[in-house]
């Protein structure tokens, strides 16, 4: 098939180190493994300018934010500065008005060459797959990873009112199919009025070839100073929601029972110079390492330096709706898993089987699961064997990538029958 895969959100840079770009670049890769002939089209490339580039397996098609646009999120934010205001408006407006310059675009480039298949990536106020879709007639996918509106609005404001949510539900119910990452998102989906028969869960998934069990790596112990001892760990960004405040405390709590313990931290975000202080102020800053930022292709050789591997997202006011990567990633590497049951995690891990669960939100009985793990080392061994055997045989983008193409497949059949 020719897939066209649209990721029109301006906060994932398609080949930098965010999970939402792993996600693209992984099921990308799984397609033209299968393949299928892939044109991904994004408009961000690298988070940072430092940043060496991912390489993609796809032809990627740059369209950048538009010159117009671009001025007139910088007017608004400049109206924000003299105001003394700090308002969601620019980025909202920026979103908007690429979505209608990506329509153009996309009907030039694909008037004489049309897809099989579009497959977006849902984001805020995205109308370019719908219209081009609908004007091509082929079918659209719609990928959904977390609630748009919604969480614009509880993380980031927004200063247009109901317009996102408008604009989420009017894409979503027209997709010939929505695949969710998890059963709320379903659930989310359905509320918003597209028929249960059109959402499908797909949940994250790996790289076999990348992430497997294997001894850890000398090299990289000594490059992080993690000395001889045991090492818990988190990988991901340092955000509220993760729970990585927690962090702190359970080391501290760790290192009274595990006097040569190291908290491996591999990730960066807008929480890591509280982390760092909170460390330093309990006096253990220097049995925490913080790798900052790393390259995708190196956080499986982290996570195999990891005796016990982190997931403590806190009690939130919403549903539980992701889909955590590195729970995927941690298990397919054989790593025995510590992690709150929350939404699809406890759906994913068995309890005292493939990892050890605890309440949301709960301190010391996280505290107590990792006590529990880097108290008996055969226990750790059982539970990542079984982790990575259920990780690999069920959880892949392979698998995701084959049942993508053949709900596509389905969708294409039913389209020449009903014309």
């Amino acid at each position: 098939m020719k897939i066209a895969y649209l990721c029109p959100d301006l906060g994932i840079p398609i080949l930098g180190r965010k999970g939402a770009s792993v996600h693209v670049r992984g099921l990308v890769a799984a397609f033209r493994q299968a393949g299928h002939s892939v044109v991904l089209v994004a408009p961000i490339l690298k988070g940072s300018p430092w940043e060496e580039p991912a390489t993609v397996d796809a032809q990627l098609v740059h369209v950048p934010l538009g010159e117009d646009a671009d001025n007139a999120s910088l007017a608004l934010k400049a109206l924000n500065v003299t105001l003394g205001l700090q308002t969601s408006l620019p980025g909202e407006l920026r979103r908007i008005l690429y979505n209608q310059d990506l329509t153009k675009q996309l009907m030039r480039r694909f008037e004489n060459y049309h897809p099989d298949l579009i497959y977006e990536r849902a984001s805020l106020y995205a109308t370019a797959g719908v219209t081009v879709a609908r004007e091509l007639n082929v079918p659209l996918l719609v990928e959904l990873n977390a609630p748009l509106a919604l969480e614009q609005s509880t993380y980031r404001g927004t200063g247009l009112g109901e317009l996102a949510a408008q604009a989420e539900r009017w894409m979503l119910t027209r997709a010939d199919a929505v695949l969710t990452v998890s059963s709320p998102l379903r659930d989310y989906a359905v509320s918003l009025g597209v028929e249960p028969g059109r959402v499908h869960v797909v949940p994250n998934g790996v790289d076999p070839t990348l992430f497997r069990p294997g001894p850890p790596n000398p090299t990289v112990r000594a490059r992080w100073g993690l000395g001889d001892g045991p090492v818990v760990g988190f990988v991901g960004g340092l955000r509220p929601w993760h729970g990585v405040d927690a962090l702190p405390g359970l080391l501290s709590r760790l290192i009274e029972r595990h006097a040569t313990l190291h908290l491996l931290v591999a990730g960066d975000g807008p929480q890591r110079g509280e982390l760092e202080r909170d460390l330093r102020e309990r006096g253990i800053g220097r049995r925490a390492v913080f790798t900052g930022s790393v390259p995708h292709e190196d956080v499986a050789d982290l996570i195999r330096q990891l005796d016990v591997a982190l997931a403590p997202y806190p009690q939130l006011e919403h549903a539980f709706y992701f889909s955590p990567l590195k729970l995927f990633e941690y298990m397919a590497c054989g790593v025995a898993v510590v992690a709150a049951a929350a939404g699809q995690i406890a759906e994913v891990i068995r309890d005292g089987e493939t990892g050890l669960l605890y309440p949301a939100g709960d301190a010391e009985a996280l505290a107590a699961a990792c006590d529990r793990l880097l108290s008996d080392p055969m226990l750790r061994r059982r539970l990542g064997d079984a982790a990575a055997k259920e990780i690999h045989g069920r959880y892949t983008w392979d698998q995701n990538a084959e049942l993508v193409i053949d709900l596509a497949r389905s969708l294409a059949r039913a389209r020449r029958a009903n014309a």
